[in-house]
């Protein structure tokens, strides 16, 4: 009988990514077995067309009880020889617990170590969240880990992106630059006035094209933007699906954005990013040691212990757009040729 591995992360889409260097190093040490991943919607696009795991179920929308007793008796259907709960939530807890899995592995929480057969205490000194993720499976024996994230479109992603740039007709002989200034989330969202700063910017030094990402109902944060450039950007075209936008990142030359799901897909399709952060402490989420992802934080002194909503969101209004600029302009020293033939080669790079 092939052995069966359970892996647990229920949501938000980037906290799913960031499992997914825990899941390679499962499947490499363990290429038998059979990787499942529990998650919920939308976050099941991240596996669709993942080459390490078989299979995706699906957490019920709403808590119904009734729902809840069928996922757990499909759980224990599947006879998981072990399952990794990079959730930590009690209910997830419990659902390894309730799993019948001989071997439980989570993180020692107060109130849901018990539901473990192996407890791991946090790493030490370790902040990127996929590596922290990583720690539990030392339990396995596996120390080393890269932090790469995948997420994998499919076939018909490729296709559709094709459309879209039959749609927006860029020039593929100019740089094009993705940015994302979207966020549900007020903390994480830098004033769309110096998005635009940075959009003319490019524009005028570069002759870039730029790309605005967008999903359902964030449309008025593009539109914030364009309001306030000189400059006009790419036109509007059919909002792409998670793996679509994964897939049109693959296009571009250089994403730039606040700290959200778009960003964590530019890293994974391996894009050079430029990340602006507010709340959310820069080391934990962007890749260390690497010049292809770079990042901008602004710690007016509480990031460490942090006071919001009771604050006027000086970590992210405060971020500048010349410390912005200063990454770009890195970036801009570091891509394809493609980039530097189309670049302004006076004093201002």
């Amino acid at each position: 009988m092939t052995e069966k591995i359970l892996c647990i992360q229920l949501k938000q889409l980037g906290d799913v990514l960031m499992i997914t260097p825990a899941i390679r190093s499962l499947a490499a040490v363990y290429p038998e077995s059979a990787i499942h991943v529990l998650t919920q919607k939308p976050a099941d696009d991240i596996f669709k067309y993942s080459p390490y795991v078989q299979k995706t179920i699906l957490y019920p929308g709403t808590e119904n009880p009734r729902k809840i007793f069928s996922l757990i008796g499909s759980l224990r259907k599947e006879r998981y020889t072990m399952v990794v709960d990079f959730h930590g939530l009690p209910k997830t807890a419990l659902l390894s617990r309730l799993s019948g899995s001989p071997m439980r592995i989570g993180f020692n929480k107060p109130g849901r170590s018990g539901f473990y057969t192996h407890a791991v205490e946090p790493a030490a000194g370790v902040s990127y969240s996929p590596l922290k993720m990583a720690r539990l499976l030392t339990v396995l024996g596996i120390r080393k880990v890269d932090p790469g994230l995948d997420f994998f479109p499919g076939p018909e992603d490729e296709i559709a992106v094709d459309m879209v740039l039959k749609q927006i007709k860029p020039d593929p002989h100019k740089l094009l630059v993705s940015i994302s200034p979207v966020s549900r989330r007020e903390y994480k969202v830098w004033p769309p006035e110096y998005f635009a700063e940075i959009c003319d910017f490019l524009v005028d030094r570069c002759g870039a094209q730029i790309l605005f990402l967008w999903g359902p109902g964030e449309y008025p944060f593009i539109q914030a933007v364009r309001d306030k450039m000189r400059q006009p950007s790419l036109p509007d075209y059919d909002i792409p699906t998670i793996r679509e936008t994964v897939a049109l990142l693959k296009r571009v030359d250089l994403h730039i954005g606040n700290d959200n799901g778009p960003m964590h897909f530019a890293i994974s399709a391996s894009v050079p990013t430029v990340a602006i952060f507010g709340k959310p402490l820069l080391r934990n989420w962007n890749p260390p040691d690497q010049d292809r992802h770079l990042a901008v934080e602004f710690d007016p002194g509480c990031k460490e212990q942090c006071h919001y909503p009771k604050c006027g969101l000086e970590c992210i209004r405060q971020v500048s757009v010349a410390s912005v600029l200063d990454k770009v302009k890195i970036q801009l020293e570091t891509l394809t040729p493609r980039a530097h033939r189309h670049q302004d080669r006076d004093n201002t790079l």
